[in-house]
């Protein structure tokens, strides 16, 4: 495999990461209250964050669970942000957060949403617990699922590094091919982007307004439409464009965005969060090329080796672009006796929720 970098080290793969952008403290504080009730605790240990809030319930017959802060607006459950150069990941350093957070918590059980299953960290996971006496529990998965994953560094011939690199089939190829030259008809097709010095306030009233353009905002899950998220992402987003830690590109027709999206920056990682589209230019797919044009960049840029696309499974756009799958879980991880049968319970009471949602969405005919 051809590396942009040495910083994946000997014997990994590129979905060996737990770099996340989300436990960022500037987007940590803007959510604490406003996408969650609070309040966020984090703690930090050479490099690793670990944000969580506690709670008790009654699928867990009242023990106190202490919940990793990932949730929809940050579905990555990893905690590494070493913006500085100064750490490396490390066993020692993981169990010191980790232990930091089972003090502070002074919880029973530990819920992990979204943890990436195919970082070492799980292994150390399991070490801790196994210091902890905590061994003979197993640690409970579920909502066990994969996601798309582009692999920035997959320049190779061979077949299966390919595989989790850039693969676009070759109807879609004419078809993405026609859709720019009859844009190519209305007007002048660019592309732009706040890391390339496209003006910030414009970049994200741009994005409020397409997001804001079609079925998001008759759902009413469009930032610009729900003030309470619109708040949010205000309270984070200017100072992270500010800092590079976060970016925005857009699809211009002449002087009108088509297409949106907002990415995030983590180690050697861009994040893509969300998207918007002018529901005008539908049929024109402008998020499928705008998420092509931002991935080629991002394979030409010297600094990023991967791009997580935040996606569900099954996500149309992602999947039909990237090869590549990251493997991501919920854990419930036992940190007491009472805690071993609090996992049990509550994992139970999970699964029995996710069903009847499952159930109501296929009475409803959603699925």
């Amino acid at each position: 495999m051809l590396l942009k970098s040495d910083t994946v080290m000997e014997g990994s793969t590129l979905v060996d990461q737990f770099d996340s952008p989300f436990v960022d403290e500037v987007f940590v504080r803007a959510g604490d209250g406003r996408i969650c009730q609070g309040p966020v605790i984090t703690v930090a240990s050479q490099g690793y964050r670990l944000p969580f809030e506690t709670s008790r319930s009654v699928f867990a017959m009242g023990a106190k669970i202490a919940t990793y802060w990932a949730h929809g607006y940050g579905p990555v459950g990893a905690g590494f942000l070493d913006r500085y150069g100064l750490h490396r990941r490390s066993e020692g350093g993981f169990h010191a957060a980790l232990d930091q957070l089972s003090q502070t918590a002074g919880a029973d059980l530990l819920v992990w949403p979204y943890f990436p299953m195919q970082a070492r960290e799980y292994e150390w996971l399991i070490s801790w617990l196994d210091i902890q006496g905590g061994a003979s529990h197993p640690i409970l998965q579920a909502r066990v699922h994969n996601r798309a994953f582009l692999n920035c560094c997959a320049e190779s011939d061979d077949a299966s590094l390919l595989r989790e690199g850039l693969s676009i089939s070759k109807n879609k190829r004419k078809t993405m091919g026609r859709q720019i030259r009859r844009l190519g008809d209305l007007g002048q097709v660019d592309y732009v982007s706040t890391r390339s010095g496209y003006d910030q306030g414009k970049a994200l009233e741009a994005f409020f307004v397409t997001e804001a353009s079609g079925w998001k905002a008759h759902k009413g899950t469009a930032l610009a439409v729900n003030s309470n998220l619109k708040q949010f992402v205000e309270g984070f987003l200017p100072q992270m464009l500010t800092e590079g830690t976060a970016q925005i590109d857009l699809m211009m027709l002449d002087e009108r965005c088509i297409g949106s999206l907002i990415s995030f920056r983590a180690g050697r990682g861009l994040f893509t969060w969300k998207t918007g589209m002018d529901e005008v230019y539908k049929r024109f797919s402008p998020g499928v090329h705008l998420l092509l044009e931002v991935s080629k960049q991002m394979i030409a840029d010297p600094d990023v080796d991967y791009i997580d696309s935040l996606a569900d499974t099954g996500h149309p756009v992602a999947e039909s672009l990237w090869d590549g799958r990251r493997d991501f879980a919920q854990l419930f991880i036992p940190l007491s006796r009472v805690g071993v049968i609090a996992c049990c319970s509550l994992r139970a009471g999970y699964e029995g929720k996710a069903k009847a949602r499952y159930w109501a969405k296929r009475a409803l005919g959603r699925v």
